[in-house]
Parts: C-alpha cells; structure tokens; sequence
C-alpha cells in the first residue's frame, strides 16, 4: 500500500505545478465570466434588483462550484494519465486551457447577444447539418473585444505553460520537490488546487440554486415568476449547461378530462372560444381550374415590419406592389418560427411534433401526403428551387421521395451566371429568376407546382451589393444591435427586389396570367422587442409569429381584397386544394379560407429551448411555458407590442387557453402515434 501510495505521490509531485498554474488561470478566467456577465445584467436589466457583485456570486454560487469542480477533474486527470509524456501533457494542457479560454469568452458573446446564458437547449442536431452557416453566423456576431480578449487569455496560457515546459526540462522536480517540502508556503501551493476542487463540489453539494433564487423572491412583488425565472438563467454557467441541460422540461402534456373522452379523430378543433362568428363560402376566384402554382417562402418576415419606410420609400416595396392585385391576409400566423418546421406545415397542414426533434428531420419518410405529391398525381409538373443547401435539418431525405420532378439547389445553381455568386447562407436570390421562368416555358400546356425558397434575409442579413444598402452609408459605426437592424433592413429590400424581378420577368413571358403566387414569411424575425428574443425560434411573441401573407394574380384581383380573419400556415394546403377542386386528406389540420367556416384559432408553438405553446385568437394572445406552467396573456389589440402580461387579471381567460393548449398538446402526441404507427426512427438511412 505504501509503494502505491508513494507511486502516486511522485506522479502528482511531476504535475502539480502545472495543475497549480492552469488551474489558477480556469479561476481567473470564471471570475472574469461572472464579471463581464455582472455588467451586463446592469446594462441590459436596469431592473434586476441585485445587491452588488457579491450578491450575484451569491446567486451563481451552486453553479460556478459545479463547474469550477468539473473543470478542475477534467485538468487533474488529464495531467495525471499524462504525468510520464512531458510534451503531450503541456500540448494537452495548452490546448484545454485555450479551449476553455474561448468557451467563456463564447459564452460571454452568447449572453451579450441574446441576453441569457448558453444553454444546450439552444444547440440542435440540425444544426451540425449546416455547420459553415452556424459558424458564419456566430462570427458576424463577434465583437471586436472578443477577439482581443480571446488573444490575450490564449496568450498568457501559451506563455506560461511555454515558460513551466522550458523551467521543468532543466530542473530535476524531485530534488526541488525534496528541498522545499518542510516550507509551509510549498505545502500550500501542492495542495491548492486539489483543496479548491474538492471545496467547490463540497459548496455545490451544500448548496441549492433554487434557494438561492427564491431568497430573491420578496424583491419582486410584481410578474414574480418572470424575474425569478431570469435570474435562474442568469445564475447559470456555460461549462455545467454542457454537461447537463437547464432545469426543467415540457409540463404534463395531458388536460383536465384528456383520458376516457372520445375515441381519436383527425382535426384538432381550433375554432375561436372568443367568439362565434361564421364565415359563409368565399367566390373570389374561379373553382376546379387547373392553376399553375408558386409557392414562395419569403425568409423571416414579420408583419409588423411590413409598413418600413426609409425616406419615404418602402423596404419591402415589392410586396406593396402585389398587395394592390392580390387577397391579402392580415392576420395569418406560422404555426412554429422555424424554416424547416414551416415547410413541413404548409406542404403537408400538419402539426410539429411536441419536443424538439423536427418531424422531416427525424421521420423523412413520413406517411403524410405533401402537395408535390397530390398535384403530382393529378398530373401537374413539379419543381422546387433553393438558393441555400438543402441537407439543413434533412430537408433533402425530406422532399427525395415526395414526387418533384426537379429539384435545383446551391450546388446547382451556383453553375448559372450571371448571379452565381453566394450570398450570406446561400447565393444570390436572383438566381432563381432564369429556371423559375425556364420551369414555367417547358411545357406551358400542362400546370406546374413551383416552390421557391429562397435564403435572405437570414441571418447574417446579407447583400450582394451596395445598390441594395436601403439605410445608407455609415451604418458600420453604430452599435451592433443598431448595425444587425440596419443590415437586416439592407437584406430585406434585396430579397423583396429579387422577388420583384422574379416577378416582372413572369410577367414579361406572359406566364402569370394563369398562375396564383401564394407569397407568405416562412416565419418571423426579433430584434430584441421583448427581452432576450433576438432571430426567429426562441419564443411566440408577434414578431416571431405573425406575418404577412397574400394570393397575387392581376386578372383574379383587379383590385385589392383584404380577410381579416385568422389564417395559419396549416391553412395553405387545404385552400391550394379547394381551389383546385381536390378533396383534402384527412390527417390535413388546417381549413380552406374560402369555404364556410367558423373564426379559427392560431395554434402556436417552439421548443428550441424553452417550450412554448399559445394561442391567437382574434384579440387574444396566450403563451404558456409547459415546463413550470408560467404564462403570459395579452388584449394584442389594445396592447399590439405586447408589453403588459394581463394573465393574472384574467384568470378565466388564462384557464380557458391553458385548457385547450394543454388538450392540444395530447392531441398532437395521439396524432403522431396514429400517423407513425408506433415506429420510432426514420427507415431512410
């Protein structure tokens, strides 16, 4: 036992001065996380009532001694198993210290960005399915400081882990070790980081984070949940969320009477409990025509930006100029703010699936019937054009077997001059124009489906030149958050002008007159309108959900015509189909807009970290968090911004949507169960 233990000790006493260096620089760099953090509560939440720096280390105290512990046995055993290689360890250590450097200093942009803490919620599968644009994406993001820090904290661990290698390869450690072992001050420093790491799993053991966000509680007499649940989030650190993910998950999904009621049957009902009002049979247009149809998923748009002017000119003009011969639809909702989850939606009026998994991505085969292949089986032509790369979320096993006669994406398009050029996430939208108008020529007797999807303005929100800078010169020199909404801006007119040529050049060929353009966002875009909310899937606010969508035809629509009533991205393929004569499947959720109906509810929802599900219903706007049931409401007429949770003034209100979301929430589980059948993972390879 004495041979082991004295093994031992000579292993530990050939690293511990390494372990004691880069373990000092992980502490340093912690408290420099909560510093940075600290600060930027204090500048972005004036509002959190915090007693100081202290008092918010208090706060982090759990989650920091977890993670500090981590981090240190992570060091410790790597050095360990090491401690007979000199140079692989200090590569390994140099390398763990560097990494560990970025994460943080990462983390801190995280938080600078969308106001929280990273989480592994935020991070999906999908996204390694188009990891360039991710990291294209985050870069844009960076600022200028991160790289200066990143060069320094990268360089002091470089530095001295150079300086320890070089001092360690002319010293013999055991004789130093053996000269210095009496002095209490060398004891000390042998057995610092060992005593730091087993004291923080003691304090994260002794501790309890939700305590120490309840302490907070008697600061916050008003929206109580909502702050305790912020600083939750804000007492959370980077390195334990890798390891685990935030507390909490999806709330029962199963609503009061769910169980012994009716047997399954297809169509969650989702008219209005507001009010009663009934719509009789809309004849705005010529039935059981053979139409040529455009569907055109315009990228994150939200109505409420449809009205932008920069000096006096329309950012999104194009959409201006439709609206004038077109039915225009004023209240139509995504039914998930997400791109993928849209096509899904409007090809199938389908539901998403209630956790995070996407249904194209996990279940490419599924048996639901898209619009490609019921207009491919009544004879329609059938093409689909992305100026992005469709492998993102498995779109491609998607759409393989779903009856396209010709799909064209980046890697073929980029082939096609003039406009092969890539343009933020994809390439230049205007390189749809030529096989759009060449699909529509081919074979002008027999109708065509046509999908476009185009890529911008995604972020990063780019332009492919300065003709499109609709903001003017000298937007790089304001803030970011100024200088994303300018470039956004810029983006938005370039993608409505590609859109307008388009437009004009199947004017010009003579090939609109027999052709419905359903134009529709596939989903919103936030800039930071309600806390945190910054891009499209985080939560279910107007400005992720709401957005603009129109029928155009100039013969159809001489003038414009205006439905007020809600409509949702379910709701396309069953009007596509009524139009066209064709009787709808039965696993369709959604209703035509032109048959007799009753005033319908926007079922919404997103789960991409946080689970939402709500509800739009004429003046009501209704969001629950599942996880622990926090829910907000709001009169979205009288209060269009959103701004005052009157949940806790309604609560008959809040009970009655709580009710039908929750019942919703069955529903959707029962649907997927019928249409899977019980499989559990896709066929496709």
């Amino acid at each position: 036992m004495n041979r082991i233990w004295t093994r031992i000790e000579t292993r530990y006493n050939s690293i511990f001065h390494l372990f004691l260096a880069d373990g000092l620089v992980a502490m340093m760099l912690f408290v420099f996380y909560r510093l940075r953090i600290y600060r930027y509560i204090q500048a972005l939440y004036p509002d959190i009532k915090l007693k100081g720096f202290a008092d918010f280390l208090y706060l982090s105290l759990h989650h920091d001694s977890a993670a500090l512990c981590v981090t240190m046995a992570c060091m410790f055993l790597m050095l360990f198993i090491t401690a007979g290689h000199r140079k692989t360890r200090y590569c390994i250590m140099t390398g763990y210290s560097v990494i560990l450097v970025f994460f943080l200093l990462f983390s801190m942009e995280f938080f600078r960005v969308y106001e929280t803490s990273f989480q592994k919620n935020y991070a999906g599968r999908e996204h390694f399915s188009a990891l360039g644009n991710i990291i294209d994406s985050a870069l844009a993001e960076f600022s200028v400081e991160f790289y200066i820090l990143f060069f320094f904290f990268s360089a002091l661990a470089v530095a001295m882990n150079i300086a320890l290698y070089r001092w360690e390869k002319n010293t013999d450690l055991q004789e130093v070790v053996e000269f210095h072992s009496d002095l209490l001050i060398f004891r000390v420093l042998r057995l610092l980081m060992p005593a730091a790491c087993v004291l923080s799993l003691g304090i994260a053991l002794a501790t309890d984070a939700s305590a120490a966000v309840r302490s907070h509680e008697m600061r916050y007499r008003n929206d109580t949940a909502r702050y305790l649940s912020l600083l939750r989030e804000f007492s959370m650190n980077p390195v334990c969320n890798l390891v685990r993910a935030a507390p909490g998950g999806p709330g029962g999904t199963e609503a009061p009477g769910a169980k012994g009621g009716a047997p399954f049957a297809f169509r969650l009902n989702t008219d209005s409990l507001e009010t009663g009002d009934r719509y009789s049979r809309q004849d705005l247009m010529p039935r059981r025509k053979r139409y040529n149809i455009i569907l055109y998923f315009f990228e994150s748009t939200p109505r409420r930006y449809y009205d932008i002017r920069i000096n006096g000119r329309y950012v999104i003009d194009t959409w201006h100029r439709l609206e004038r011969n077109s039915l225009n639809f004023r209240n139509h909702y995504v039914n998930y703010p997400l791109s993928a989850n849209a096509l899904l939606t409007v090809f199938t009026s389908a539901y998403d699936l209630n956790s995070k998994d996407m249904v194209i991505q996990k279940y490419p085969d599924i048996g639901l019937r898209t619009i490609s292949e019921i207009l491919k089986d009544r004879r329609y032509r059938t093409c689909l054009i992305h100026t992005g790369g469709l492998g993102y979320a498995g779109q491609k096993r998607f759409l393989k077997n779903r009856k396209f006669d010709e799909i064209l994406e980046y890697n073929e398009l980029i082939k096609i001059p003039p406009y092969n050029r890539q343009v933020g996430w994809g390439i230049d939208e205007r390189a749809m124009i030529k096989p759009a108008v060449d699909y529509l020529k081919r074979d002008p007797e027999t109708p065509c489906l046509l999908v476009l999807l185009p890529v911008n303005p995604h972020h990063p929100y780019a332009i492919p030149g300065e003709e499109f800078k609709i903001t003017g010169a000298g937007a790089g020199e304001e803030d970011y958050r100024k200088r994303n909404w300018s470039n956004y801006l810029n983006s938005l007119h370039y993608a409505d002008a590609s859109l307008g040529m388009l437009v004009d050049e199947l004017e010009r060929n003579n090939l609109m007159e027999d052709t419905l353009l359903f134009l529709f966002a596939d989903h919103g875009e936030a800039f930071y309108q309600h806390r945190m909310n910054y891009n499209h899937p985080f939560f279910l606010y107007e400005e992720n959900v709401h957005v603009p969508f129109l029928i155009y035809n100039r013969k159809l629509f001489p003038s414009p015509e205006y439905y007020d009533s809600i409509t949702r991205h379910i709701d396309i393929l069953p009007t596509i189909l009524d139009i066209l004569g064709i009787p709808p499947s039965p696993e369709q959720e959604g209703v035509s807009v032109f048959t007799p109906r009753r005033e319908q509810m926007a079922l919404l929802h997103t789960s991409w970290k946080d689970d939402f599900m709500g509800v739009a219903d004429r003046q009501w706007k209704y969001i629950l968090r599942t996880e622990d049931r926090m829910e907000e409401l709001y009169n979205i007429r009288e209060d269009p911004e959103e701004r005052n949770n009157i949940a806790a003034r309604h609560p008959d209100v809040a009970e009655r949507y709580r009710r039908f979301v929750l019942r919703a929430r069955t529903y959707k589980d029962a649907y997927y169960e019928r249409i899977l059948g019980g499989k559990k993972e896709s066929k496709a390879p």
